[in-house]
């Protein structure tokens, strides 16, 4: 990981969303873009009037002055290199194309998680950016607090993927000398007795895969058995402590699959933890 990007729109959660990546870049010695997108015709992030009167400029000028503040503050405190940039148009195809333009690695953006305000801005943003991106998209919700992570859990359904595809996340893990976790989910209204055990063999087969590539890392195999993945996912993540949720995620034509992008943009506006979106194709 060399660089990640990092979309700000200046408010707490987007600034909490930058401290996680300062986190992470640190430990990687990884470089931060910071990115502000200038919309002339719709501008969905914070309204930018305020800047134009702080800076008595222009509101591209302002913007680039407030990403210089953010700069300055973090670089000082994190000992960090950091660049930023602004784009004009769309919001989230700018993300997209500042990600391409500039060979990030990953981008690490605010959700606003479970709370009344779900689909407002932030967290909407967020996950159009999931459905689009080609590298690995971490969401960081509004509720959590940075702490270095010892618990990450992967949520797979395709035991047949090769197993650099979870690089992003088991690189995130060796970072911070945390336990990985591999799980399955079983649906208990759908499925039948063949698909307890296809599933459980699936997972321990891909756990074999995993170890023989991630060798340093304490990795673990898991069955989730529930009604609802959501319901059982969030009741795993608390019993256990997770502290990074991983999909890895696939285009919309894997219709019959649960892990497709829609569910991980579902599980973005809901997740009280970072989630670590990973795209497959």
């Amino acid at each position: 990981m060399k660089k990640i990007l990092v979309p700000t729109d200046f408010s707490p959660n987007a600034a909490k969303a930058l401290n996680f990546a300062a986190q992470i870049a640190k430990a990687a010695h990884a470089e931060i873009l910071l990115l502000n997108v200038f919309d002339v015709v719709d501008t969905p992030f914070r309204d930018k009037t305020a800047l134009e009167i702080k800076y008595n400029l222009p509101m591209e000028q302002a913007l680039q002055l407030e990403l210089d503040e953010e700069k300055k503050e973090v670089e000082e405190t994190m000992q960090l290199v950091i660049n930023t940039l602004v784009y004009g148009g769309p919001v989230v195809p700018s993300i997209i194309q500042a990600a391409t333009e500039n060979n990030a690695d990953m981008i690490i953006m605010g959700t606003l998680g479970d709370s009344a305000f779900k689909e407002k801005l932030l967290g909407s943003i967020t996950a159009a950016v999931i459905g689009k991106a080609t590298i690995p998209v971490l969401a960081v919700p509004l509720l959590s607090e940075w702490d270095i992570p010892k618990h990450v859990l992967i949520v797979v359904n395709h035991f047949e993927e090769q197993p650099a595809i979870a690089g992003p996340a088991f690189e995130i893990a060796a970072l911070f000398n945390a336990k990985v976790t591999v799980a399955v989910f079983t649906d208990k209204d759908k499925a039948v007795a063949v698909d307890y055990v296809e599933n459980a063999r699936g997972v321990l087969a891909y756990e074999e895969k995993l170890k023989a590539v991630y060798k340093d890392t304490v990795l673990e195999p898991e069955r989730l058995y529930g009604h609802k993945f959501q319901e059982t996912l969030d009741e795993y993540i608390d019993e256990n402590y997770v502290d990074i949720l991983v999909m890895l995620t696939h285009k919309r034509s894997i219709a019959e699959t649960i892990f497709n992008r829609s569910m991980t943009k579902k599980m973005s506006y809901h997740t009280n933890i970072p989630l670590l979106a990973v795209p497959v194709n």
